[in-house]
């Protein structure tokens, strides 16, 4: 016989004090989530799976989990869940939140932020500024793929669906920086 499964509170905690924390707790496990999901297939786990992992306390499998960084916020899993959990603000909280604390293992953490550096620095994306961002966060290994698919971007800039000059930064870019400070001064401020 197998013992039951017992939940473990201190981690749990920690990520419902996240600002859409809380909704994790209204999760009844029903699975709509995962059918709806687009992207479910490439996941480790799926939405409901992490959040059980949450509640039984397996840190290191649910900041090592891809499922944070696979959701490509498509909306349908809040769209067809019964208890109105906005799944894709509660990815966000989690990837965030695993940034904070190191884990940024997933190749998809490392475009996450090369896509927000892109952001930050003209207030829209650049894809070649994205892709070198990305592959040097990555690292060596990475950049070695990157210049194995050099044919296909060189047909991309071709047809042009690279730009090679990067776009002019956004008029309000001052503004729309002082926003995201201001915003994330306020997450630190609540401690989230």
């Amino acid at each position: 016989m197998t013992e039951p499964l017992k939940y473990k509170t201190e981690f749990a905690e920690e990520i419902y004090a996240l600002e859409n924390g809380p909704y994790i707790k209204k999760c009844m496990q029903c699975g709509m989530c995962d059918v709806s999901c687009a992207t479910r297939n490439e996941m480790d786990f799926s939405p409901r799976e992490l959040f059980m992992l949450l509640r039984t306390g397996k840190r290191e499998d649910f900041f090592k989990a891809n499922t944070m960084w696979m959701c490509s916020t498509c909306l349908m899993c809040k769209v067809r869940c019964p208890r109105g959990i906005p799944l894709v603000d509660v990815m966000h909280d989690l990837k965030s939140h695993a940034i904070r604390l190191g884990y940024t293992d997933p190749p998809q953490a490392s475009f996450y932020q090369a896509f927000w550096q892109e952001i930050l620095g003209r207030g829209r994306v650049f894809e070649g500024g994205l892709m070198a961002r990305y592959y040097l966060k990555r690292g060596w290994s990475e950049i070695r793929k990157g210049f194995e698919m050099r044919d296909l971007g060189m047909k991309m800039v071709m047809h042009s669906r690279i730009p090679i000059k990067p776009p002019k930064a956004i008029r309000g870019l001052k503004g729309m920086r002082a926003i995201i400070e201001r915003a994330q001064e306020l997450t630190q401020k609540e401690g989230r």
